[in-house]
């Protein structure tokens, strides 16, 4: 297991985005502002999925947590990860090896849900994305991922019909 080049992006556009809005700590809301800053993962997919678009749910939490005015580059170094940030990190692990895949958007998605009583929690299981949706949802593309990966009947045919015809020539 390893971490996705995608979660390294969306960790520093979660900085960028708590500097935008004026906020010191890096929470659940500027983890998830940097899910959609990103816009290419299966997170935003899942989100699509599930009814919500990208610049509904940034607005929503723009208006939840958004400062009078934005963090200067020179403060930089002071904007930190919140408590709860940093524990929604270690259940993105914990998602990834559940599902057995790489660490990705999804994934934190997912532990972003498993915080109940948070503002972006609570927010999407109103708009019917919960931890339990979305175990389901990465386990079902998951598994049409690995279906996709494997050859089907008529590519098996061809393919082992190539093979019994290399044999031939070896012999």
């Amino acid at each position: 297991m390893r971490l996705t080049e995608e979660i390294r992006t969306i960790l520093l556009y979660a900085r960028d985005e708590a500097m935008r809005t004026g906020c010191y700590g890096i929470g659940p809301e500027h983890l998830l502002l940097g899910i959609l800053r990103h816009g290419d993962n299966a997170a935003v997919q899942a989100l699509g999925k599930f009814g919500l678009e990208p610049s509904e749910v940034k607005e929503a939490l723009d208006a939840h947590v958004f400062r009078e005015r934005a963090i200067p580059y020179e403060e930089e170094e002071k904007v930190n990860f919140t408590r709860t940030a940093l524990s929604i990190t270690n259940l993105t692990v914990m998602e990834a090896i559940r599902s057995k895949q790489d660490i990705s958007a999804v994934h934190l998605l997912a532990a972003i849900c498993d915080n109940p009583g948070e503002f972006c929690c609570e927010y999407l299981h109103a708009h019917g994305v919960s931890l339990q949706v979305l175990r389901t949802y990465i386990n079902k593309s998951s598994e049409e991922h690995a279906k996709s990966s494997l050859p089907g009947a008529e590519d098996m045919n061809r393919l082992l019909s190539a093979f019994y015809q290399e044999k031939e020539i070896f012999s």
